[in-house]
């Protein structure tokens, strides 16, 4: 893991901080927009939560670039046709 000291690496914990916090505003204001009904809110935590692992993974992505480790197999996050 990069020292956290290095400013890139401190770069790159921020933005996914503020990536994280952005996304939260989002999940809050898809509850306020959408009617109350657990099919709404299950739809909304699920945009949430592909967002957030889209954040995690290019976080580790652009942390592990910072060390020149081997890159970090990827998964797809989307749903196969």
């Amino acid at each position: 893991m990069p020292n956290p000291s290095v400013p890139e690496a401190a770069a790159i914990e921020a933005a996914y901080e503020d990536q994280v916090k952005t996304l939260y505003k989002v999940l809050v204001a898809n509850l306020i927009d959408e009617p109350d009904s657990q099919e709404s809110d299950q739809l909304s935590v699920d945009k949430f939560k592909v967002g957030l692992r889209i954040a995690k993974r290019a976080r580790e992505l652009a942390l592990n670039a910072l060390d020149g480790a081997a890159p970090v197999k990827i998964t797809s996050t989307r749903k196969k046709k």
